[in-house]
């Protein structure tokens, strides 16, 4: 916040040079001064004194007359950018050289290259940050063209991550690159994306545990960060012009996509700094699909799938739509076959899904909807089974988890075993464990699948459970809950199965080094994906940044089993418009559908390779 003495010298001393005025009573500390006649070349306000170096103007609330030159006209926008001729700047990196002025009606008089004079008041728009503003000209009181065409002031090249990006406000930028595409979510929605000039930005707590270090990660993406937007307020427009021809899987526009020579002006709106593009990019590099599974080794390989709301209505085409997932069954059938194509590439001896339609385990439920979709895709070597354990619904939610398994390469030892009450009686679905031996003869393990209480809903948190801004989000406390309740549970071998090694895999919305990923792994639980993909893991993008919500932990016991884990990336860093569903879609979108495993789901599928080749002394 610039101080007060700040604000009323710099206004002072531009009322005693004659650069500004006001009516009585206009903008704080000010003496009632007569502008300067509205002619070209009489005094006026400097666009940097206007902006001042401080996060809001120092004229805020004062009309002004300005000279500069039309950089950009976005009636999309509701006005045109106007900054200093160069020869005019100051040398201060501090005070912006660009502002926005608001007109009542689109003015396509204008065009970028001519210099103009304006009067009008300055304005702070909201921000960034609950601080600083976006300063503009509004209302607009009279304009004039002093001359047709100028050379436009040079772009500010931003080749690595600023201080700040409010020194760049209204000006023409050009960020060279190459810069990455860190968040793709609204492309196709607004003609927007976030981009970085920092590669793939990591969610803080993934890489750091809550405190400065996050702290400091989070302020480094925020420096490195900035959205690209098409200057149009359309949502879903039939073409996002800057993309330079149709998105399609030659074209996906997944995130890690890289980008040279981005060119536009810099504004703030919406709470957020965007690049307010004037041309389409240079070159585009686009981050290529990965077509198959990742390669993890061993003997058996077990996955974890979150299958974003499997749901298949009454089972026999009616019953929708229901209260997740597929809206009528012509959908649903698109899904599955969407989640059929990811499950049989990755062909896993034992899968657990999670956000599957808690509707038991009949022949009419989707889990066996869904595995006899596999083995139909499969075609002879279709054997996959569910495991079923014995109660209609497992625990009182719409979605559950469940475990499959193919019946050829594996078999059930002992009953399923899950665990309901406390940490699990709502929020954190149900977990459910079972045990397995190897047909063909080898060591017999557990998988447990686990579902726990997303970030959402923060709104209709209880006090206990509200965001405390450490990065973690809000319900960090239940999922800590069910961290210790699941490590307790297990510790009490409720397989039967004498002490078997156990795989603890799901979406347990928790990042890598948040509270309750640290105490499983202070309980003895080694973490897979951390100890083979590193600092390059992630299952999940959210708000431009990556990150793990689904894991695999093998406990002591099981570790020196697990010989490989990784993600398949074919659903966090694609684009919605490849998934199954048709809203907000037309013709040509919906055309994109392919019954393939690219955006199946939200998050991406992990895999886990095991070595069960039995030893002497082994369980």
């Amino acid at each position: 916040m610039t101080p007060r003495w700040f604000r009323l010298s710099t206004l002072a001393l531009a009322l005693a040079a004659g650069l500004a005025g006001c009516g009585a009573g206009d903008g704080p500390g000010s003496a009632p001064v007569v502008l300067a006649a509205f002619a070209c070349g009489e005094r006026a306000s400097p666009i940097h004194a206007i902006q001042g170096a401080g996060p809001r103007s120092p004229f805020e609330g004062v009309v002004v007359d300005t000279e500069g030159v039309v950089t950009a006209r976005l009636s999309g926008l509701g006005g045109f950018f106007l900054q200093s001729a160069d020869a005019t700047a100051d040398a201060d990196p501090a005070t912006s050289e660009g502002l926005f002025v608001r007109t009542a009606e689109p003015r396509r008089d204008l065009k970028a290259g001519m210099h103009v004079r304006v009067r009008g008041t300055v304005t702070e728009e909201a921000g960034a940050d609950g601080g600083s503003g976006f300063t503009v000209i509004a209302p607009l009181n009279q304009l004039a063209v002093c001359a047709e065409s100028v050379a436009l002031p040079a772009a500010s090249a931003v080749a690595e991550p600023p201080p700040e990006w409010e020194r760049f406000e209204g000006m023409r930028v050009l960020l060279p690159g190459p810069v990455t595409v860190t968040g793709n979510f609204e492309l196709l929605r607004f003609g927007r994306a976030e981009i970085s000039l920092a590669g793939r930005l990591f969610h803080p707590t993934e890489r750091f545990s809550p405190g400065p270090q996050a702290r400091t990660l989070a302020e480094a993406n925020a420096r490195a960060r900035v959205l690209v937007d098409d200057n149009l307020e359309v949502e879903d427009p039939r073409r996002v012009w800057w993309l330079g021809g149709p998105v399609g899987p030659a074209r996906p526009w997944r995130v890690g996509t890289a980008i040279d020579g981005l060119a536009g002006v810099l504004d703030e709106r919406g709470g957020r700094h965007r690049l307010q593009l004037t041309a389409e990019p240079t070159a585009v590099r686009q981050a290529p699909r990965p077509t198959a599974p990742p390669a993890v080794g061993g003997t058996h390989r077990v996955a974890a799938f979150n299958l974003l709301n499997w749901f298949n209505g009454d089972g026999r085409g009616g019953g929708f739509p229901t209260p997740r997932g597929a809206q009528d069954a012509a959908a649903a059938a698109r899904q599955r076959d969407k989640l059929v194509a990811a499950i049989v590439a990755m062909q896993p001896d034992v899968a657990a899904l999670m956000e599957v339609e808690n509707d038991g385990h009949d022949p009419d439920s989707a889990i066996a909807q869904l595995v006899a979709a596999l083995n139909a895709g499969l075609g002879a070597a279709g054997d996959y089974r569910l495991v079923d354990p014995g109660v209609v619904r497992l625990g009182g939610d719409q979605i559950k988890v469940g475990l499959i398994y193919r019946s050829g390469r594996v078999r059930e030892a002992g009953r399923a075993a899950y665990i309901e009450g406390g940490p699990f009686s709502d929020y954190n679905r149900v977990p459910l464990a079972q045990a397995f031996e190897p047909v063909d003869g080898g060591v017999r393990f557990v998988v447990v699948a686990n579902h726990w209480k997303s970030k959402g809903g923060c709104d209709e948190a209880q006090p206990a459970d509200r965001d405390r801004g450490d990065g973690q989000g809000c319900y960090n406390p239940r999922r800590v809950d069910a961290a210790r309740a699941i490590a307790d549970w297990l510790a009490t071998d409720p397989t039967g199965s004498g002490g078997a090694g156990a795989l603890l895999v799901g979406d347990l919305n928790a990042y890598g080094q948040e509270d309750p990923l640290r105490l499983l792994r202070q309980r003895g639980w080694i973490d897979a994906l951390q100890r083979f993909a590193g600092e390059t893991a992630y299952s999940f993008v959210f708000g431009g940044a990556s990150g793990r919500l689904d894991h695999a932990l093998a406990s002591a016991s099981l570790a020196s089993r697990v010989v490989g884990a990784a993600e398949w990336h074919v659903n966090a860093d694609e684009l919605t418009v490849f998934d199954y569903t048709s809203e907000r879609k037309g013709e040509r979108r919906r055309a994109l559908y392919r019954p393939d495993p690219f955006r199946s789901s939200d998050h991406d599928p992990l895999v886990v390779g095991l070595d069960l080749v039995a030893t002497t002394g082994a369980p």
